[in-house]
């Protein structure tokens, strides 16, 4: 060791010698950190080196050393390196899975234990402290217990009771946090190694997933949106209508986090299963319009960027070049016009399905309801082309609500005629889209639901308006219930003041009276006639009480 050791030396002193050598002659500063190659590190920094090695890697392949950790504001904005697949340490090759296979049902339920316990944080006494549980060691833990799943089968999950301590931890309000990144992580391991076996008992805890991605912990929030992107990649596309509802629940969220890694997750799931996101448009664009407007930056970027994206699913090829715009109108309603002049110049060749309709028909009855004239032209004429290619009737009922009330009133008050005629156009190629046989029918229906919609409408603006007025009552009568205590109060505390002062001048008063009651007893003389000053019957001349 000493060779080396003098070796080390020798030519750390060479470095710093060039290093000064070059400082003098540029006059610049030298800096042996960047000019160190790695044969004059020292063992020490080049085990501290190897030893922080990350788990993540990279998108484009390779590996990266742990950096500063980002903040909190730009952790949503920047795009985090994708995950490494965890390995196990145990448990990674066939023939460590056949010989647990042919182990005894002791040693099988010992080894799931201690797999169990180990991916969980869960030690018992350590006299070593430098070797406590850390991220690492659970996931290969978390890799281990999922190869040996894999060996004794799906049905090892409930057996070993493995599901249920991953359940139990992670609908619990405040777990353990190893225990919690751990369960994230088997999580995300059974998803890596089993694939689609294991979806049935992991999509039910995407719910607690997306809670869990808001945890104030960075490495419990990785470990969440790890175990959902490895979900994703590994989900069935007849599975995405399961998993869709979960995040609509977790836009209603409060914690801004669980907003954004849902927006995240339906992203992926738009780019892994276009198809299913396509069909599902008309039910995901009305949960996610509102999160455009939502206080959060870093909700409110995300969720136009998932708009875009939900929305590039869409088949139809007539409207695709137009998807942009229509985003943009979607998010920003002053560009409605720019998407309405980019859908006239648009020849709608294809049918058109209730997933291009859901995107367009929003937009298009913004434009109805535009001041300028010119502009419900256009939108008429948009809405014209587009309802001569409806495939069903039933693709375009959820919208009739939505634009037939505007073109009748456009039929109605606009002042120019050729206005006029466009929207009646308009409004009779809708109707038939519809399935009904003339305008009267299709107004007269979405009349009365129309009024049926202003009822509604009233009646809640009542309850509201009674809610109101009871909330003010109350607060009135509260209001003078403690003005009423607080005059009270005041009046007791009057009085108080008022007997205390009485108090004292009593006490005043009888002080006075002793004084006085003293002098006069200073100055009269007891029954045997003696002065009290100077004791004497007769008072000497010095005495104060002489006379």
């Amino acid at each position: 060791e000493i060779p080396k050791l003098l070796l080390w030396y020798s030519i750390h002193a060479m470095t710093s010698i060039s290093a000064s050598t070059t400082y003098k002659k540029s006059g610049k500063s030298p800096n042996l950190s960047k000019t160190t190659s790695p044969a004059t590190k020292s063992p020490a920094s080049m085990s501290r080196n190897s030893s922080s090695s990350s788990l993540y890697s990279l998108s484009g392949g390779g590996s990266r050393r742990m950096s500063k950790r980002p903040s909190s504001s730009n952790l949503q904005q920047q795009e985090r390196g994708i995950a490494q697949k965890l390995e196990g340490l145990t448990i990674t090759s066939e023939a460590h899975m056949a010989s647990l296979k042919l182990s005894d049902a002791d040693v099988v339920a010992d080894t799931f234990k201690g797999l169990l316990d180990a991916a969980m944080g869960v030690e018992k006494f350590n006299p070593n402290p430098h070797t406590a549980s850390d991220t690492k060691s659970r996931s290969t833990a978390a890799a281990d217990l999922a190869g040996a799943v894999k060996a004794m089968g799906i049905r090892s999950l409930r057996k070993q009771g493995v599901m249920k301590a991953v359940k139990d931890t992670l609908n619990q309000t405040n777990p353990p946090p190893n225990a919690l990144e751990g369960s994230l992580l088997i999580a995300r391991a059974l998803c890596e190694v089993l694939g689609a076996p294991a979806e049935p008992f992991v999509v039910p805890l995407v719910p607690r997933m997306l809670v869990h991605s808001s945890h104030n912990q960075g490495s419990i929030r990785d470990a969440a949106e790890d175990s959902l992107r490895a979900l994703v990649q590994q989900l069935n596309t007849q599975a995405v209508c399961l998993v869709v509802p979960f995040l609509f629940d977790a836009f209603s969220n409060p914690e801004w986090r669980t907003k954004a890694t849902s927006l995240t997750m339906l992203t992926q799931l738009a780019k892994a299963s276009p198809l299913e996101v396509s069909v599902m448009l008309p039910k995901i664009l009305p949960k996610l319009t509102p999160l455009v407007w939502d206080t959060k930056t870093q909700v409110s970027k995300s969720a136009q960027s998932t708009i875009l994206a939900v929305c590039s699913t869409n088949l139809n090829p007539d409207v695709r070049p137009a998807i942009p715009a229509v985003v943009a109108a979607i998010c920003k309603p002053s560009d409605t016009i720019k998407a309405v002049e980019k859908l006239m110049h648009t020849t709608f060749i294809v049918s058109v399905d209730a997933s291009t309709l859901s995107i367009l028909c929003p937009v298009l009855s913004r434009a109805l309801k535009e001041k300028l004239t010119q502009h419900k032209r256009m939108a008429s004429i948009v809405i014209d082309n587009m309802s001569k290619l409806v495939d069903s009737p039933t693709a375009v009922a959820p919208f009739g609500p939505l634009l037939v009330p505007d073109l009748k009133k456009v039929c109605e008050n606009v002042q120019f005629e050729d206005i006029r005629d466009v929207a009646m156009k308009a409004l009779k190629t809708l109707t038939k889209a519809l399935g009904h046989s003339s305008v009267e029918e299709a107004t007269a229906k979405y009349a009365e639901e129309m009024l049926a919609e202003q009822r509604r409408i009233e009646e809640e603006q009542k309850r509201i308006e009674d809610e109101r007025i009871a909330i003010n009552k109350k607060a009135a009568d509260d209001e003078a219930k403690e003005l009423e205590e607080r005059r009270k109060f005041k009046e007791a505390m009057d009085a108080a003041r008022r007997l205390e002062k009485l108090k004292e001048d009593e006490e005043a008063k009888k002080k006075k009276q002793e004084v006085k009651a003293k002098e006069i007893a200073k100055k009269s003389t007891k029954a045997g006639g003696k002065c009290q000053g100077c004791g004497l019957k007769k008072c000497k001349k010095s005495c104060p009480f002489a006379k």
